[in-house]
């Protein structure tokens, strides 16, 4: 990862609150990949502060609606959220012994809910990874978190267009 994406990372974890739009500007033209600088930025984890949150939007989702953002060849479009509706469900469930062949660490008796690998898959398999040797898969919440971001933007301008009609 180059520098100035830390450096921009960190600009924003410590002044996010207090920086303007055009300091935003500033921060974002020097950096040269907007990927390195979502990874930095989610790096520090959460929570994200406004403007970590508006960047990642920005990285990765539309805009506007005349952008398409595009990962991993499959094409980030106005369906998604319609197929985050579909298929997407929240889940209670323990990992079973066969997890521990994917992760030693994995604890089968704690409880978790959540979306299932499977079914993100079917909205962008970027977010899924597929362990070789076992078949199973797993999500890779660094890009889940970017496609959320994305959604959540998507939604957000859903609601002001609905608000201001």
């Amino acid at each position: 990862m180059r520098e100035e994406a830390k450096q921009a990372a960190v600009i924003l974890r410590k002044y996010g609150s207090i920086i303007s739009d055009e300091e935003l500007s500033q921060v974002l033209e020097n950096v040269d990949d907007l990927g390195e600088l979502a990874e930095a930025i989610y790096g520090f984890g959460p929570p994200f502060n406004s403007r970590e949150a508006q960047v990642l939007s920005q990285i990765a989702g539309n805009m506007d609606d005349n952008t398409d953002f595009e990962r991993d060849g499959d094409i980030w479009n106005d369906d998604v959220l319609a197929k985050y509706a579909e298929f997407v469900h929240n889940y209670e469930y323990t990992y079973n012994n066969e997890a521990l062949k994917v992760n030693p660490n994995t604890d089968t008796n704690e409880v978790h809910i959540g979306p299932m690998a499977q079914d993100l898959e079917k909205v962008n398999p970027a977010v899924v990874k597929e362990d070789p040797n076992s078949g199973y898969k797993t999500v890779d919440t660094g890009r889940l978190a970017l496609m959320n971001a994305g959604a959540i933007a998507d939604l957000a301008r859903k609601i002001v267009r609905l608000e201001n009609e």
